[in-house]
């Protein structure tokens, strides 16, 4: 897992990233369509504005985007999800990018910059 939070205070943005090991039998195909399939649902719901297939390295994964809480101070988040393999492992890996709704906005540039720019060890 790796954690980052930028300068800010309570406006800052937040990176985290987590590589989790899966059994080989999990079904990923499965799994990864049902997080796409549940953002979509959210979606509808409104509480999700974006949701897309994004290949990022070469790896297909889902990605969304919350929509600006009500309190200015709870968190909105960019997330991409991922299953790969790596050295023979299934792995699981989750991009998570946030501030809080009033440092979203300030932040959302950098946030898709480094979101799109992630390189992934093949």
């Amino acid at each position: 897992m790796l954690t980052w939070r930028s300068p800010g205070g309570s406006e800052a943005a937040n990176l985290i990233v987590s590589i989790s090991p899966m059994d080989e039998s999990f079904p990923a195909d499965m799994s990864i369509k049902a997080y796409y399939d549940g953002a979509k649902t959210r979606a509808k719901n409104g509480e999700v504005d974006e949701v897309k297939w994004l290949e990022i390295d070469g790896l297909k994964g889902v990605e969304f985007r919350e929509i600006n809480p009500e309190k200015a101070d709870d968190f909105r988040r960019l997330q991409w999800m991922a299953y790969r393999k790596y050295n023979g492992q299934l792995q699981f890996v989750n991009v998570m990018l946030s501030s809080n709704g009033t440092g979203f906005s300030q932040h959302q540039d950098e946030m898709y910059g480094v979101l799109y720019s992630t390189k992934l060890v093949h």
